[in-house]
């Protein structure tokens, strides 16, 4: 594995990356999977791994992310990947130009997670904007846990016509359901129990949609199950899978954010009526 701490030298590699997965590090099962995923479609692969604190609606939130740097290098040496980049925020600046505002898809980052984190998926368009510039890639792989996060990253690849590929990969969950984030390392144990009911709700809401419960009545029976749950839920919705407006099509996707304490939880199921 070559590491890369320097944009410039990176660049002066004349890398030819096929597959990227970029990373804010703290690397758990579900990340590694996303490098499974790369690997079944080409070599080249690359990691980044930048903590974009413009992504976070707080500076708390910001000084709270688990930076585990040493531990992440040896799994990544471990899974042989070809390169890893560890760029600085002036680095990458230095060598990328910033995302178009007047070009962003508010009915998109102002939607869904982005309504409760205001300029959260604007920076994530940005920065993958930039690694766009500079990393270069055949491929980007995609954790579906984020799924609304793929969907803005379609639109940026759709706007500046990118000619990159996302791949999307499932999500990875413990044995209790709860989808694996690096914000679980936050959560007690007991707290990772009463975490699991996010994904039971969200299979709830499949069952209820394939008996033909209407998506009102579903909404409110997800917010009930809560009502005397530590779990303090931000929003319940279910959307068309393809565009995230209000539902027009058989392919759904419910989604649902909540708060086990100061831990935002997100986590969503794929509904598909005709299969």
């Amino acid at each position: 594995m070559k590491t890369y701490n320097s944009i410039k030298t990176f660049l002066n590699s004349k890398i030819n990356v096929e597959s990227f997965v970029p990373t804010m590090g703290n690397l758990h099962s579900g990340h590694l999977s996303l490098i499974d995923e790369a690997k079944k479609i080409s070599k080249n692969i690359c990691v980044s791994i930048y903590v974009n604190e413009a992504q976070f609606t707080s500076k708390r939130d910001y000084d709270a992310y688990p930076v585990t740097l040493d531990e992440d290098i040896k799994k990544l040496k471990d899974l042989n990947i070809d390169y890893l980049l560890i760029p600085d925020k002036n680095d990458i600046e230095n060598f990328s130009d910033p995302f178009n505002t007047k070009l962003e898809p508010k009915e998109l980052t102002a939607d869904l997670c982005g309504k409760y984190r205001p300029g959260h998926f604007l920076a994530v368009i940005d920065i993958i904007h930039r690694f766009f510039q500079i990393v270069k890639p055949k491929n980007i792989v995609l954790g579906e846990k984020d799924f609304q996060q793929i969907i803005v990253i379609k639109k940026l690849i759709k706007i500046y016509n990118y000619k990159i590929n996302v791949i999307s990969s499932p999500t990875i969950r413990d044995r209790n359901g709860l989808a694996l984030s690096s914000r679980n390392n936050l959560l007690s144990e007991q707290e990772k129990i009463y975490a699991s009911d996010i994904y039971k709700s969200l299979l709830l809401s499949e069952k209820l949609v394939k008996k033909n419960v209407s998506i009102d009545k579903i909404t409110d029976e997800i917010h009930e199950l809560f009502e005397e749950s530590p779990i303090k839920i931000e929003y319940f919705t279910i959307r068309d899978l393809k565009t995230l407006q209000h539902v027009n099509d058989s392919d759904l996707i419910a989604f649902i954010a909540g708060y086990l304490g100061n831990v935002r939880l997100i986590d969503n199921i794929v509904i598909r009526l005709n299969r």
